[in-house]
């Protein structure tokens, strides 16, 4: 099990105002019960949030992302990802979209494949999808940036969001993504809708957050073999919530992250296949997961103080990273508010 290695600080959080520069990039991953949704605000008070979470229920999904927002101190959202259509990544866009204004939303350019799309949830929740974003959306593909500004006098340190993967398209790789490769295990073709979504690498001077929404194992595989695309990272938000579908240890070799959150729920990931590869990897410090998973006990779930809402489920605690370029350090927490452990930038 993972000893930490780092120094709790009693330093408060730093709530800036969009427009307003800021000393550090500041990440919250938001308790969606399982769900998906990130917020990042840039030193320059830029914000993208990657995905919104569940509809149902009602208004919880959509009152902890706008909270999230109110803490960054955010009058609008500038860019709003969603990775791919599953229910439990785009099912609060439109209930959000009403309460804070977005600027740009951004998707992978494409639907779910045919058979996805006769479900009663897609039915449902697609429809919600188009009325939020009235149809104007900017498609994101492999190899295309997200245009986040830049300091141009030079003061604060550049800032990347650059995706990797969509539509199973990866940037710099044009073969058969199912195609078996001699000496390594892939898996049967995924045709369902968490292949195809987006994946995202997030840079700020040196450090670098690697996000690959819910993308499965043939993807990964091409992701860090023949050739490691994206390297290695400071922070792994854990691919697919931790299941096992996802998470190819070749990948997770290849990133060999200091530090992993896990947005998963109390029945959902981080399964124990994941669980050991990502606390077997060379350079990790700390796990950290937003829910304790009831399933698995210690095969699936990290020590206690990594855990947002181990004892209270329903509480909705976020985990917040804070990245000090400059200093060349990023903190994680517990909550906006809560103690911090310092990790060094690789």
């Amino acid at each position: 099990m993972i000893v930490a290695l780092a120094i709790a600080l009693a330093t408060a959080p730093n709530f800036g105002f969009a427009g307003e520069s800021r000393p550090t990039l500041d990440i919250y991953f938001l308790d969606m019960m399982g769900g998906g949704s990130t917020l990042i605000v840039t030193p320059l008070g830029e914000s993208v949030l990657i995905d919104t979470g569940s509809l149902e229920p009602r208004h919880r999904d959509a009152d902890r992302m706008y909270k999230a927002c109110q803490y960054a101190g955010l009058k609008h959202i500038d860019y709003l990802i969603t990775t791919h259509f599953d229910s439990d990544h785009y099912g609060g866009i439109l209930e959000l979209s009403g309460r804070i204004p977005v600027k740009c939303f951004m998707d992978k350019g494409a639907p779910p494949p045919a058979h996805q799309q006769d479900n009663k949830t897609f039915k449902t929740l697609y429809p919600l999808y188009q009325q939020a974003t009235k149809g104007n959306v900017t498609a994101l593909r492999a190899g295309d940036n997200v245009p986040l500004k830049n300091d141009p006098d030079g003061r604060i340190l550049p800032i990347a969001l650059h995706c990797v993967a969509s539509e199973k398209k990866i940037e710099g790789f044009g073969g058969d993504i199912d195609a078996p490769v001699e000496g390594f295990v892939i898996r049967k073709p995924d045709e369902s809708e968490n292949a195809r979504s987006i994946a995202l690498v997030l840079r700020y001077g040196r450090f670098k957050l690697f996000a690959g929404g819910d993308i499965t194992w043939n993807v990964e595989h091409h992701l860090a073999h023949p050739v490691n695309r994206i390297g290695k990272v400071d922070l792994y938000q854990v691919t697919h919530h931790g299941l096992d579908q996802s998470n190819n240890p070749v990948l997770l070799k290849a990133l060999n992250p200091t530090v992993c959150v896990a947005m998963n729920g109390p029945k959902k990931g981080i399964q124990p296949e994941t669980f050991k590869a990502l606390d077997a990897l060379p350079d990790i410090k700390a796990i950290y997961q937003i829910h304790f998973n009831v399933l698995y006990g210690d095969e699936g779930n990290t020590p206690g103080e990594f855990i947002a809402n181990k004892k209270e489920p329903e509480k909705g605690e976020l985990i917040k990273a804070s990245v000090d370029a400059k200093q060349g350090t990023f903190t994680v927490s517990i909550g906006v508010d809560g103690s911090k452990r310092e990790f060094e930038i690789q």
